[in-house]
């Protein structure tokens, strides 16, 4: 029965949700005023472009499109381009969107009238900050942040080079909020904590970061790491240097992979920390009704024998899929629509059609654990593929072994096989996500964690 739900499941998720909602580049509330004129202005030995309106013969105000005046900004997709409009008085009179390549279920109300209705009025005597005089929005700080970089600067520039105010009264340094720092701090606490507890095997650690950060990472930064973050570095969109919470979420991921392997999968992404936690209540009355019938139960066994048998069997061809949907996110970016992370934690953003989605997935997350890591997480085989190069990887000690198969029935993610004469036990590191769980359930203490001699 299992196995033919799995089956089902395969052909369900292939099937479905290729392709989202993701706003690339589109244009949005630009307006069209007849009378206006084109001009320049010289500055600081550069040359702006920027645009007089009248009104009735009269100069009513000024706009300028943001890209003429700075640098490549970068939001979480890519450039965002502002049409910026200022009273004569060098104020804010109104904000348009020209260009934004944002996922719309993170960023689609940042872009929105209300939220840039934040800005108007503001100038060099007040400045926009973000959460001081400016609200950001969960789950999209990084496009919060690019907004706020661009205007801010826009402010100070227009202000310099048209209007020659120079008397900064009021005027604040652009700084990295409060609460961003110490998010940040958190999110650094969390990841040594979990080095030092996967290191020194300290079990009910584990369990804690995981509900720490199904809220911390899941509900206030709505879904953890996206294989959207590690595409964007890839291509150089790299945020802008206030973005301290998201280069340091990336940076010790990337880091703690690099030198252990896949840490963040097993101990801090919060999809993996929902699907796992479900599956081991599920598990938990499994037991109870089995032993409630007199059925003799092996503790040390995660999921039914035969079903870990059958999937072992075409093992090596499930876990092909995660790289083939991997491969075609940097090609398609629109193909990020797979990943359910954003559909579990932003569901007032989501659509039925990706609810049902998500539903399928978890349901199927119960019925055979970390599936979706195992097979399907592009994020995870972006990080698999870096491990292959990690420093340390834990490795069963074939002196110490007395294949008991405890180890291989305990893994999550089937990361542990027999080699190929069948005499000695391996893991896969790339496969392994570091839950521990085979060191916890080793008696003779056989799986050390060790450097990787190449």
């Amino acid at each position: 029965m299992k196995n033919n739900l799995f089956f089902l499941f395969v052909i369900t998720f292939l099937c479905s949700q290729l392709y989202s909602e993701t706003n690339v580049g589109s244009l949005s509330d630009v307006k069209n005023y007849k009378n206006f004129v084109s001009s320049t202005v010289v500055f600081n030995g550069k040359v702006y472009r920027y645009y007089i309106v009248y009104d009735k013969d009269v100069v009513d105000s000024i706009f300028i499109e943001t890209k003429d005046w700075l640098d490549d900004v970068r939001g979480y997709g890519g450039p965002i381009n502002l049409q910026v409009y200022f009273s004569i008085d060098g104020k804010i009179k109104n904000v348009n969107v020209i260009e934004q390549n944002e996922t719309d279920i993170y960023a689609k109300k940042v872009f929105t009238k209300e939220y840039l209705s934040q800005y108007i009025g503001k100038d060099l005597n007040n400045p926009p900050v973000l959460a001081e005089n400016i609200n950001s929005i969960s789950g999209a700080t990084i496009s919060c942040n690019a907004v706020n970089y661009i205007i801010y600067e826009s402010i100070k520039l227009v202000n310099l080079a048209i209007f020659s105010k120079n008397q900064f009264i009021g005027y604040k340094k652009i700084s990295i909020p409060k609460n961003e720092k110490i998010k940040t701090g958190i999110l650094v606490l969390v990841f040594v904590l979990s080095v030092i507890c996967y290191l020194f095997r300290i079990k009910f650690i584990r369990y804690i970061v995981l509900i720490g950060m199904i809220y911390f990472l899941g509900i206030k930064y709505a879904g953890g790491l996206s294989i959207s973050h590690l595409r964007n570095i890839f291509f150089g969109n790299i945020p802008n240097w206030n973005n301290i919470f998201f280069l340091t979420f990336i940076g010790l991921t990337l880091i703690t992979t690099l030198i252990f392997g896949r840490l963040y999968c097993g101990w801090l992404c919060p999809f993996g920390a929902v699907t796992e936690l479900l599956f081991n209540i599920k598990h938990f009355f499994e037991i109870k009704y089995k032993t409630s019938l007199g059925q003799k139960i092996d503790f040390t066994v995660v999921e039914d024998i035969g079903i870990i048998k059958f999937l072992r069997k075409l093992e090596k061809y499930f876990r092909n899929i995660k790289y083939l949907l991997l491969g075609l996110i940097f090609i398609f970016p629109n193909f990020i629509s797979v990943e359910p992370f954003q559909y579990l934690f932003v569901l007032e953003k989501t659509n039925i059609n990706k609810i049902v989605y998500l539903v399928i997935i978890i349901i199927f997350c119960i019925l055979f654990i970390r599936l979706w890591c195992r097979y399907f997480c592009p994020l995870g085989g972006g990080l698999a593929l870096i491990s292959l190069i990690s420093f340390f990887r834990l490795k069963i000690e074939p002196k110490v072994c007395l294949k008991c198969d405890i180890c291989k029935n305990v893994c999550p993610t089937n990361a542990i096989v027999e080699t190929n004469d069948k005499k000695k036990y391996k893991i896969i590191s790339q496969e392994c996500i570091l839950c521990n769980r085979c060191r916890f359930f080793c008696g003779p203490l056989g799986i050390k964690n060790k450097f990787f001699k190449r």
